[in-house]
């Protein structure tokens, strides 16, 4: 229980953080160190280290892929 509480904690705090951004570079940087951090609480024994790259890779190509929507007026 403990870990679904902080797996959720994390991703509310990426969502938050990434959506300050408009930059990829920056978004990527910030969800692959939340899916690293991710990974460790998922993680455990042998497979923590694959868990870790794993929630690292996933998370800079979320952020990567997360920008604030453009609020064009017509």
């Amino acid at each position: 229980m403990k870990k679904i509480v902080t797996v959720t904690v994390f991703t509310a705090s990426f969502a938050a953080l990434a959506a300050c951004s408009n930059d990829p570079q920056i978004n990527a940087a910030v969800g692959g160190l939340t899916g690293a951090a991710v990974g460790t609480q998922i993680g455990s024994g042998s497979g923590r280290t694959a868990a870790i790259l794993g929630g690292g890779a996933v998370g800079a190509a979320t952020g990567a892929a997360m920008t604030q929507p453009s609020h064009s007026r017509y």
